[in-house]
């Protein structure tokens, strides 16, 4: 017999779970009806709450829905976005006609146009369909054209079957929509779909209708042809029937992306485990929702055909032989649970971002608390998992739902920034928003990722770009509530601002439910324009990353910052080289060492990428002998760096005598202020024997060191081994910060004076700044490109040296 969840009220789980509340889902949604309903007209209308404090961006209010839980997993995309003209957004959901649940309920569509002076004009919301009912909206979107495709699901008339449809603008009559249904090939429908356009197709996933909770769903692709010029879909997968991608996916959390020329498809889909590697969580050779990995299916050839499936969050299952530790028998506390959103970056690379809950397998409980994880493949092709953001436990969520979840990933192609989106159960200290069903209310959240080598690494703090509270005696009446639902970014965000789409819940909680949380209001629908520079201003102010958090037990995965998590030293949000701006480097020169002893010898090379002067550093060094002791400090200078300094210096040595003894020692530099460590690195080197016995205790003060580094400090005595370098030959290094806001640095390497010019270019050819012309000495030169009174964009920075170099590099201007 099948056990049920333990109700834990009071419990401290040791090993990898903090104290939380238990978990009580609501069913699904009921999705038919017996008896035809008439479409009424019903004009929007709600009066904006007064307790909308600090928001982030502006908002537009689009129209209205009584369906406050759009979807009951991942969200998709629900609006799409162009540049063209002053800017142009359309936008899909579902729309409660009624505040009764049984009321008419269809999918509805709008736009708003920019109007060149920071506004938007919003059209009125209008059907795409005028049948039975419909809903679960998503909105594949063509910027080139501003062409948008809605699917969802659909019964035409009041008995007929659901189904997954997509649709089309009829281009001879206006606000028409021409729509064509998934094929159903199932034994079970296939419904609640999501959607992807790309170069000519639409891409859709839908998810079977399921008859229980805990029953494992399967995942069907279809894919449909788009002729605009005639408003006509036409099936396009090889044999114009849909695709079964898995029988083994959990709960309604599938999402889909294909990249730009639409050969890469891929599908993410919350998997249970029991299906897919016999784990029985609660007993009775059954799955449930709780008990799941993320699995990512990809097709390379455009969707026609697919492989079976990656299991990219690889949950440790429990250990009964570790028993009666339980702390190690349990592995992972963490398991997926109901969304996910997918992207591919500029590169081709696949990214996932998805929430986990946490997750006591000997207890047999789940939990409220959750985190929101990255993942990605890094070079060599490993696993690498990020944390997003983490919502410790915070009173209750709503159904399907977690402290924090529903992630929307963008990666925004102009300047290599990864965005994410996402709903968060806000527990500040001044939140007392509870709707009348006990439930705190939720807030959309923001945070980035930089552009370049950490990208998908190194994540912000999150900014709350909502912050909307009841600012009242708890609890919120009902249509007081200030609860943002089901967030969305739009794909296409290009440009200087953030285009998302989310629902505002007057009443906190899931209304529609047949065990409703809260009453069912007429909830606004909103439009949010964030400008991107509000938010890299701040996450500057902030100074933050999220420290990573292992999601495995073991850690296999689990990246940490070189850099220790540090901001303002690696250059804020636009973060450089996480080995610092400024690298020692020691390199051994005679690293093996005769038993009767003689002379250990090596350089220090110091490079600083600062662009100002340090005065006060000390460099240090140490060395770790075979017997596990360390010596005390062997060579100690005080130096004052200068801006950009280069400098190569030794061989520094060191007399190692007789006494000491044989085996492998490791010899460490420092830099830093002492005994502050900046930055370090080492080298190995060896003694070959020893005059004494092993057990000789060597006494470093018999470790004399031999030349000394004085030219550091500018002031180098005669017959020192010491080399200030000189570049080998003609570079343009790479820009920093870049992208960048305002101003950003170049530096050229010059082996010999020459004539250089350095000129910076926008993208229509246009000389902006010319930042040198003329004879420059030989040596490595910084040069600031000021762009102060420039708008962002793009820009050109051009290095030239007649018969010697003419270099090009793209910096990109950010406000």
């Amino acid at each position: 017999m099948k056990r049920g969840v333990a109700v834990i009220s009071s419990v401290f789980l040791i090993a990898w779970i903090a104290f939380a509340g238990p978990v009580v889902e609501g069913p699904s949604v009921a999705l038919t009806g017996d008896e035809q309903i008439n479409l009424p007209t019903n004009p929007i209308g709600w009066t904006p709450q007064q307790n909308v404090i600090d928001v982030v961006g502006d908002t537009i209010h689009i129209g209205t829905t009584g369906w406050d839980a759009q979807h009951n997993g991942g969200v998709g995309r629900m609006i799409g976005y162009t540049n063209a003209g002053n800017g142009n957004a359309h936008f899909v959901w579902t729309k409660l006609y009624g505040l009764i649940p049984s009321d008419a309920r269809h999918v509805v569509h709008c736009e708003a146009a920019g109007d060149g002076v920071g506004g938007y004009t919003v059209t009125a919301a209008i059907s795409v369909e005028n049948g039975y009912r419909s809903g679960y909206a998503n909105l594949p979107f063509g910027a080139a054209g501003d062409n948008e495709y809605p699917v969802f699901h659909y019964s035409p008339t009041a008995g007929a079957p659901w189904g997954s449809y997509a649709f089309i603008e009829n281009p001879f009559v206006p606000t028409l929509y021409n729509g064509v249904f998934n094929p159903d090939v199932f034994v079970n429908g296939h419904i609640w779909p999501h959607g992807m356009y790309s170069s000519g197709y639409i891409h859709t996933v839908s998810h079977e209708q399921r008859a229980g909770n805990s029953d494992l769903m399967q995942i069907s692709y279809m894919r449909w042809e788009v002729n605009d010029a005639v408003g006509l879909l036409t099936p396009a997968t090889g044999d114009g029937l849909p695709i079964l991608i898995t029988s083994n996916a959990m709960n309604i959390s599938a999402d889909i992306i294909a990249n730009d020329t639409g050969d890469q498809v891929a599908i993410g889909v919350v998997m249970g485990r029991y299906g897919t590697i016999g784990e029985d969580f609660l007993g009775g050779g059954q799955d449930d929702q709780w008990n799941n990995d993320l699995w990512i299916f990809e097709s390379t050839d455009g969707g026609l055909n697919w492989d079976t499936g990656t299991d990219v969050t690889q949950f440790i299952g429990p250990d009964y032989n570790a028993l009666p530790d339980t702390m190690t028998a349990n592995g992972d506390t963490m398991r997926a649970y109901t969304d996910c959103s997918v992207i591919y970056d500029d590169t081709g690379g696949l990214r996932a971002a998805f929430s986990v809950g946490l997750f006591d397998w000997f207890r047999e409980a789940i939990y409220y608390e959750s985190r929101i994880y990255h993942w990605m493949e890094d070079g060599a092709g490993n696993d690498v998992w990020t944390l997003i953001n983490h919502q410790p436990f915070a009173g209750g969520a709503e159904a399907w739902g977690r402290t924090t979840d529903r992630p929307s990933l963008y990666f925004d192609d102009d300047t290599g920034i990864l965005w994410c989106a996402m709903e968060v159960v806000d527990w500040g200290p001044d939140t007392t928003d509870w709707g009348n069903a006990g439930l705190t209310n939720t807030d959309i959240f923001v945070s980035a990722s930089p552009p370049g080598e950490y990208n998908g690494l190194l994540w912000t703090k999150p900014v709350n770009v909502t912050n909307t509270k009841w600012l009242g005696t708890p609890p919120a009446p009902v249509g007081s509530c200030q609860s943002e639902t089901d967030p969305s970014l739009a794909l296409d965000s290009d440009g200087d601002n953030l285009h998302m789409m989310y629902v505002l819940d007057l009443d906190a909680g899931t209304g529609i439910s047949a065990t409703p949380e809260g009453d069912v209001t007429d909830n606004p629908v909103v439009y949010h324009v964030i400008a991107k520079q509000t938010l890299l201003d701040e996450f500057e102010n902030a100074g933050e990353w999220l420290v990573n958090y292992p999601m495995h037990v073991d850690e296999y995965g689990h990246w940490v910052d070189p850099g220790d998590w540090a901001w303002a030293e690696y250059g804020g949000f636009f973060t450089t080289s996480r080995e610092g701006p400024v690298t020692l480097t020691l390199t051994g020169v005679n690293t093996t060492i005769p038993a009767g002893g003689g002379e250990l010898s090596y350089t220090v090379h110091i490079e600083s990428n600062l662009p100002y002067g340090v005065n006060g550093v000390d460099y240090w060094a140490r060395a770790l002998m075979p017997n596990g002791q360390q010596t005390g400090v062997l060579i100690q200078q005080t130096f004052n760096m200068t801006p950009f300094m280069n400098v190569t210096a030794g061989p520094v040595t060191h007399d190692v005598p007789p006494s000491a003894p044989a085996g492998d020692y490791t010899y460490t530099g420092y830099l830093g202020f002492y005994p502050v460590v900046y930055v370090e690195d080492s080298f190995g080197f060896t003694k070959e024997g020893a005059v004494t016995d092993a057990e000789y205790e060597f006494d470093p003060a018999d470790w004399t060191s031999g030349g000394d580094l004085s030219m550091l400090a500018g002031d180098p005595t005669e017959g020192e081994k010491v080399t200030a370098s000189l570049p080998s030959e003609f570079t343009l290094s790479a820009a920093y910060p870049n992208p960048f806001n305002a101003m950003t640095t170049v530096k050229i390497a010059l082996p010999e004076a020459s004539n250089l010019t350095v000129t910076v270019f926008n993208t229509l050819g246009q000389e902006v700044a010319q930042l040198a012309n003329g004879r420059t000495a030989a040596g490595t030169h910084a040069f600031t490109f000021d762009a102060s009174d420039l708008s962002s964009g793009i820009y050109f920075v051009q290095a030239n040296v007649p018969g010697q170099i003419d270099a090009l590099q793209k910096v990109v201007l950010v406000k």
